[in-house]
């Protein structure tokens, strides 16, 4: 860490904000010196997303000081100050070019009279600051995930020489593009620039940062150095609870097949067979592309496809979603936002979705709902969902609390094949402990549970069997006695693993 001056570069005094009658974030302090990598922890809800706003000036603290270089800033606005953030949803426009995105608040010339050569220079020298070599002129919807971020970090750089905010950068990037972003920090960090790291993922919390700050619910709960802090006092901190080393006990599963795919292909994926006993936890491995999601969409009927599905060894056929649903098969989406909640809609309407026939009362025919609202709380209870009211919009709780509301619609529909994809993507720890002990009670209830996911400690930790895809195939197996994660890494990134045709 190069702390160059004895001077903070930002400092925060007893910050403050409230919305109407609750606040979010309160008495929040702390300093940030150039060249140094702050980790700013915390679950979902905790305040963190608004802490960032407020330092960027998109939102106003309601009391508290914020000092930039000793100088006290009211109305601060971010960018005059050289400090910009990357938020989680990216700012890019698809049809644009990467040069145009760079520069799109900043361009040259006059109005109406563009130097478009200087735009492509100034997108250059930022892309060769970062050191990565993207053709300026392509088109941003053309980039993959890691590149389109790599994108919007360079579009901040043209106004943050002095603090870079990275929210979730790594949540949706493989762990090569992962490598590059850190690459991209430390040469940050040795040109002096200040980093304030938000992260779910406490291996490279620890890989990364200097120091950290820690908030839960709304309140600064801890700070100091991380060398000087365990992870597990850490996540305690986070949490205000101890998470245990190991969440799931497992259990052998049963003898008998819940479920048997059989040379199933569609256009991103091909001839894959694989068996789920009931009570087994299979994990599928793979890198982003790999044809994951296609395929477990694929199983449940919303995509295509050729080959055969057999569960309790009768054939489904055709395969649809009706038919699925019908033989207690669920499937909880990788993206919640779009294929999973109802946004303006409330908890209790997001919950009931799946089930929501069981409440008519038939008795008058389409109308009336009946024991909707106490099944819903059973459900709410049972998946630790936190509310303020049951009938409060979902889109206004955090996204940990959304992923267990709608895994617990699926639930609700008491599905003996449970299909779970990314399910612990963007959640905070405590969430993550909690769907993980859920996983784990499905199996012991002999539920068979595929889960999808890109973070492979998960994978190791909750699974019987892993398989790997890679490029639309599926190219190994590992036993839970041989789990290794460098070769089920290596197994889904090398091309001497894929599938001979």
């Amino acid at each position: 860490m190069q702390e160059t001056t004895n001077k903070p570069l930002l400092s925060v005094k007893n910050l403050k904000k409230t919305f109407g009658l609750k606040t979010v974030v309160n008495n929040v302090s702390f300093d940030v010196y150039p060249g140094e990598i702050i980790t700013l922890v915390g679950e979902n809800g905790a305040g963190k997303s608004t802490l960032k706003n407020m330092l960027c000036g998109l939102l106003e603290p309601t009391e508290g000081q914020i000092f930039i270089e000793g100088q006290e800033v009211k109305n601060i606005n971010g960018y005059e100050h050289g400090i910009s953030a990357v938020h989680q949803e990216l700012s890019l426009f698809g049809t644009l070019t990467v040069a145009e995105n760079i520069c799109i608040t900043q361009l040259p010339g006059k109005p109406g009279n563009v130097n478009w050569v200087e735009v492509d220079n100034i997108a250059q020298k930022q892309l060769d600051f970062l050191g990565i070599d993207i053709d300026t002129k392509s088109l941003v919807e053309d980039l993959g995930t890691g590149k389109q971020q790599i994108v919007e970090i360079a579009k901040a750089l043209l106004h943050a020489d002095k603090l870079l905010i990275l929210d979730e950068p790594t949540t949706s990037l493989t762990a090569p593009e992962r490598e590059k972003l850190f690459i991209i920090m430390e040469r940050l960090k040795e040109r002096g620039v200040a980093i304030i790291f938000i992260s779910h993922f406490m291996d490279e919390i620890y890989k990364m940062g200097d120091k950290y700050i820690v908030l839960r619910d709304g309140h600064q709960v801890g700070s100091g150095f991380l060398k000087d802090v365990p992870r597990n006092d850490l996540e305690e901190m986070m949490v205000g609870r101890t998470i245990g080393e190991s969440q799931i006990d497992l259990k052998p599963p049963q003898e008998v097949d819940a479920i048997r795919v059989e040379n199933l292909s569609s256009y991103d994926f091909h001839d894959v067979s694989f068996t789920v006993k009931k009570g087994e936890i299979l994990g599928i491995a793979g890198l982003v592309g790999a044809g994951r999601t296609e395929l477990v969409e694929a199983i449940f009927g919303i995509r295509k496809s050729k080959g055969n599905i057999f569960i309790n060894d009768k054939l489904v056929s055709p395969v649809t979603i009706s038919k699925m649903l019908e033989n207690n098969v669920s499937l909880v989406t990788e993206d919640r936002k779009t294929n999973g909640i109802f946004g303006i809609r409330s908890v209790r309407e997001n919950i009931s979705a799946a089930t929501i026939e069981s409440f008519v009362n038939r008795k008058i025919k389409g109308f009336g709902f009946r024991n909707e609202e106490e099944k819903t709380m059973e459900v709410v209870k049972d998946m630790n969902v936190a509310i303020p009211h049951i009938q409060s919009k979902i889109k206004s709780l955090s996204g940990g609390n959304q992923q267990k509301a709608i895994i617990g619609r699926w639930l609700s529909t008491k599905p003996q094949i449970c299909i779970l994809d990314e399910p612990t993507k963007g959640v905070d720890i405590g969430a993550k402990f909690d769907i993980h002990t859920m996983i784990g009670e499905l199996a012991k209830q002999g539920v068979a549970v595929i889960v999808v996911s890109s973070d492979l400690p998960e994978l190791l930790q909750i699974s019987h069997r892993i398989k790997v895809m890679r490029t639309g195939h599926m190219v190994g197996e590992f036993k839970r006695e041989e789990f290794n994660s460098a070769k089920i890494i290596s197994m889904a990134a090398s091309s001497a693993y894929e599938k001979k045709e």
